[in-house]
C-alpha cells in the first residue's frame, strides 16, 4: 500500500496523480482532514490529521511507503510531524519520504522554516525508519504569492535585492513526479536528495524569461532591501507579503539557493521544466488583477 499525506493539497493532489501513472489505483491510499475534498481522486480516502496523533497509526496501517507532506513552522519543529514521525514507527511503514526544502541539514541556515526540515530530519534518522528527504528547491508559484510576474510584465520593471543570487527553481508538478517515482518504484533509502529544476537562475534570468513568454520587455533592476519592501507595500501587499519577499532576496544574494542537481532526469525520468517554461505554461499569472 502506497500511502500520500496531504492528498487536498496542491502537491498532494499533483503526487497522486502522477503515482496513478505508475501504479493501479488499488494500491494507493489519499489521506486528507478533509476526506470529501479528495473523493474524486479514484482512489482509497482516510482521514488523518497530523494534530490529532491517536488516529495516524490507523491511517498508516498497511504502509509499503508513505510520503509525509511538510507543514510549515516558524518557530522550530511542527509538532504534527513529530506525531507522523512517531505513528509511523508504530505502524511499521516500510519507507517514510518526507518533503524537505533545499539545503536543510547545513548549519548557519538563517530562514526561520528551515528549523523545522532540519529537525524533522533529525527525528526520522533517529527513529530507525527507513527514510528519504527531498530536498525541494523553490517553487516558481513562489513568484505568484506576490504578484511579481505580472507587475514586471506591466510595467516592464523587475525589482530585485537578490544581486547575483541563483536559484534552482524547481516546479511543484516535477516536485510530485519525484515524489511519485519513489513512491511506486523506491529507492534513495537513508539519502537527502536536493531536487532542483535544469539551472540554478537569477532574476535577471527571470526578467528575460518573462520578456520571452510575453514578448514585451522586462528588464532587472536591483535595488535595496528597504527600497524594494517600500515598493511591494506600495502595491497593497499584507507586511508579511513584504517581508517575506525582502528577505527570501536575502537568502538568495546569500547563495542559499545556488544548487542545481539532475534529481528530476534521474528519478523520474523527465526534463524539469526551466522557468521561462514555467511562464509560459501559467499565462494567467502573468497578467495584472
Amino acid at each position: 500500500m502506497i500511502v500520500v499525506s496531504g492528498a487536498s493539497g496542491q502537491l498532494g493532489r499533483l503526487t497522486v496523480g502522477h503515482l496513478l501513472q505508475r501504479v493501479d489505483a488499488a494500491r494507493v491510499v489519499a489521506l486528507s482532514r478533509t476526506p470529501d475534498d479528495v473523493a474524486d481522486l479514484g482512489v482509497t480516502v482516510r482521514y488523518a490529521d497530523f494534530d490529532h496523533p491517536s488516529g495516524l497509526p490507523g491511517a498508516f496501517e498497511g504502509a509499503e511507503r508513505l510520503l509525509i507532506i511538510s507543514l510549515g513552522s516558524f518557530t522550530g519543529l511542527a509538532p504534527g510531524h513529530a506525531n507522523a514521525v512517531d505513528a509511523a514507527a508504530k505502524a511499521g511503514v516500510g519507507h517514510v519520504i518526507y518533503t524537505s526544502f533545499a539545503r536543510a541539514g547545513e548549519p548557519g541556515q538563517p530562514q526561520a522554516l528551515i528549523q523545522n526540515h532540519r529537525e524533522t530530519e533529525r527525528l526520522l534518522a533517529e527513529s530507525g525508519l527507513t527514510f528519504t528527504a527531498l530536498r525541494f528547491n523553490q517553487w516558481p508559484e513562489m513568484w505568484n504569492l506576490v504578484g511579481i510576474p505580472a507587475g514586471a510584465v506591466a510595467t516592464g520593471v523587475l525589482p530585485s535585492n537578490s544581486g547575483d543570487g541563483r536559484v534552482g527553481h524547481i516546479t511543484r508538478d516535477d516536485s510530485a513526479a519525484v515524489a511519485a517515482a519513489l513512491l511506486a518504484d523506491g529507492g534513495c533509502e537513508g539519502q537527502f536528495v536536493e531536487v532542483t529544476g535544469p539551472a540554478a537562475v537569477t532574476d535577471a534570468d527571470v526578467a528575460e524569461a518573462l520578456s520571452q513568454v510575453t514578448g514585451r520587455p522586462v528588464r532587472c533592476e536591483q535595488v535595496t532591501d528597504a527600497e524594494l519592501a517600500s515598493t511591494l507595500s506600495g502595491r497593497g501587499l499584507p507586511e508579511q507579503y513584504v517581508q517575506g519577499w525582502t528577505g527570501l532576496g536575502a537568502y538568495k544574494r546569500e547563495g542559499w539557493f545556488d544548487v542545481t542537481t539532475h534529481a528530476v532526469e534521474r528519478l523520474a525520468g523527465r526534463r524539469p521544466a526551466t522557468i521561462a517554461d514555467y511562464f509560459a505554461a501559467h499565462p494567467g499569472v502573468l497578467r495584472a488583477t
